[in-house]
Parts: structure tokens; C-alpha cells; sequence
């Protein structure tokens, strides 16, 4: 599997020089940082190639200018993006003097430190997943960067013994600061029954799977919902993000599986139960068919250390 520290070099290694840029610090593999600062440039223009876990950039100066989903955006610091699948991201372009986080966390990892959150953040995430944009206001601006300052300066240090929970906390206390801001953002502009009106069936869609995908896992379940047919939900997804309902449903109930399969305290048929699969052959043919391998493999590879 490939290393995180590789993904984030792709982005940000000079082509001319081979040289990365900026200052990388890690907590193993599964939370990098680099801080990058100075001339626009410093990104490659779109998300390397291969896995892609959980990538994020928090801009406190300069400009940042990309395509999503075929649509031309540019936003001013300081700002936050955050590279949210399965929507199109291409043409990523830093401009001006610029200083920036970049964030790419292992979805594991995500999941545990958001695992609080999601059931609270829910009735926005639809929102935010087709708009993953934050903008600042000066004050929310400081109380981000001396957050995400700390989390970076946490994987800076000697190695200690709560290091990873340090790490995870310090995540926490940022990603709570980041939706305090989506929801006071929110207030300002929708009245309360608005936050239920979805601008469209790919993005209530998007909102369904990411709630549901656990006890539902057919795209008939979600075309009841919306109202709408299996083809013309495949339609929408496909024109959004270039994936069919049944792989964007597939892809998030896969990441829940694997952070199931990595707590020892769950036996494989506990996790087929917690998933409403029904039997653990069902179980095993979904895993097998995401991921390549048997879930007791992939539970073999995790505990001697081949996964990460």
C-alpha cells in the first residue's frame, strides 16, 4: 500500500529539481503536514495519482485557483478547502505570495478523530460536500492558524508516548473550530428550514450515502428516497463525479468496514452484523470484490504490521 508521505510528495516535488517543497512532518503513516510558504506554484496541478485518503489545505496568504467538477473557482486567503471525494479536482494553482497547510490524513485515522462529529455535522455535509470551501473572517482566521500551528508543531517534537492521541486531539479540536465556523456561516444566511432543502438529487444523494451507507447498501434504497430511477440517479453521479451511486455507495461503506476490521474487539461476523450485511459469505464477497483480498486477510495483514 502506498505511503502517505509519497502521496503529499507527488503534489508538492519540484519537476525540474525533484526536490520537495516545504517542511513535512508526520505522525507515522497517518497524518502528514507540510507548511509551504513563498511564490505561487508550489503545487502540482491536480491530485496525484493513486490512493487518496483525506486531503485538506488551510491558504493564510495568497490565492488558490482550481477546476471543480469542470466549473473554474478562485478563492482569497484565508480560506480552507478541503478536497472532499467524489467530486473532480483539477488545475490546482497557488498564486501570489503564499503560506499554506496542506493536511492528508489516512482514512482511518479521519474516521476515528470525526467518529463524535459526523452525526452532529450531518445536516451540513451534504452542503459542504458539493461547495468545500471555508472562507475566514479575520477573527475565525486566528483562531484557525494557532490551531492548526499547534497540530503542526505536535509532530515536530520527540516522540512520546501519547503522541498519536495528542495528534488526534489536537485534529479534533481543529476540525470542531472548522464546523463551528460552517455553522455560524450557515445561520447568517439560511433560515432553519432551509438546511433541508438539497439545490439538487446528486448532492442529497451524496448526503443519504454518507449517513445511510451502513445499513443501506442497494441504490434502489436511495432512488426510493429521491424519487427518482436507478438510471437517472447513475446520470447525475456519473455527470457530478464521474462514478456510479453504486461505487460512491461501495467506496464509503468499504472505509467503514476496514476501520471495523482494525479494533480486535470486533470478530469478522460482529463487523458483518454491525453492517447489516446479511451473512458473513455477503460480507465477504463485498470486501473481496472493494478490496482484493479476504476481510480475515486484510485483519492478518493489519495486526503484523503490512498494512498501515
Amino acid at each position: 500500500m502506498r505511503n502517505l508521505k509519497d502521496f503529499v510528495s507527488d503534489w508538492i516535488r519540484d519537476k525540474e529539481t525533484d526536490e520537495c517543497r516545504g517542511d513535512m512532518v508526520n505522525c507515522g503513516n497517518e497524518l502528514v503536514m507540510v507548511r509551504l510558504e513563498g511564490d505561487g506554484g508550489l503545487l502540482n496541478y491536480g491530485l496525484p495519482d493513486g490512493r487518496h485518503d483525506h486531503a485538506a489545505l488551510f491558504i493564510m496568504r495568497g490565492e488558490l485557483h482550481l477546476t471543480l467538477n469542470g466549473n473554474r473557482i478562485g478563492l482569497l486567503a484565508p480560506a480552507y478547502i478541503d478536497f472532499v471525494l467524489p467530486n473532480r479536482w483539477e488545475n490546482i494553482e497557488l498564486k501570489g505570495e503564499v503560506e499554506v497547510y496542506l493536511m492528508a490524513a489516512e482514512t482511518g485515522f479521519f474516521h476515528e478523530v470525526t467518529s463524535k462529529l459526523r452525526t452532529r455535522i450531518s445536516e451540513r455535509m451534504m452542503a459542504f460536500a458539493q461547495s468545500p470551501f471555508i472562507l475566514f473572517s479575520s477573527e475565525d482566521a486566528v483562531r484557525m492558524e494557532s490551531l492548526v500551528s499547534a497540530l503542526f508543531s505536535s509532530m515536530t517534537e520527540r516522540i512520546d508516548v501519547f503522541r498519536r492521541e495528542l495528534v488526534q486531539s489536537l485534529m479534533c479540536a481543529f476540525l470542531c473550530e472548522l464546523w463551528n465556523v460552517v455553522f455560524r456561516q450557515c445561520r447568517s444566511v439560511l433560515q432553519p428550514a432551509e438546511l433541508y432543502k438539497w439545490g439538487d438529487s446528486g448532492g442529497h444523494f451524496l448526503h443519504l450515502a454518507h449517513v445511510h451507507c451502513l445499513e443501506h447498501h442497494e441504490v434502489k434504497w436511495y432512488c426510493e428516497q429521491l424519487g427518482i430511477s436507478a438510471n437517472t440517479l447513475t446520470a447525475v453521479t456519473k455527470r457530478l463525479y464521474g462514478k456510479t451511486a453504486r461505487m460512491i455507495i461501495d467506496e464509503l461503506l468499504l472505509e467503514e468496514t476496514k476501520l471495523a476490521l482494525r479494533n480486535p474487539d470486533y470478530s469478522i461476523q460482529s463487523v458483518s452484523d454491525q453492517l447489516f450485511f446479511s451473512d458473513q459469505s455477503a460480507f465477504g464477497k463485498f470486501f473481496k470484490r472493494c478490496y482484493g483480498i479476504s476481510p480475515a486477510l486484510y485483519r492478518r495483514q493489519i495486526f503484523q504490521g503490512e498494512i498501515k
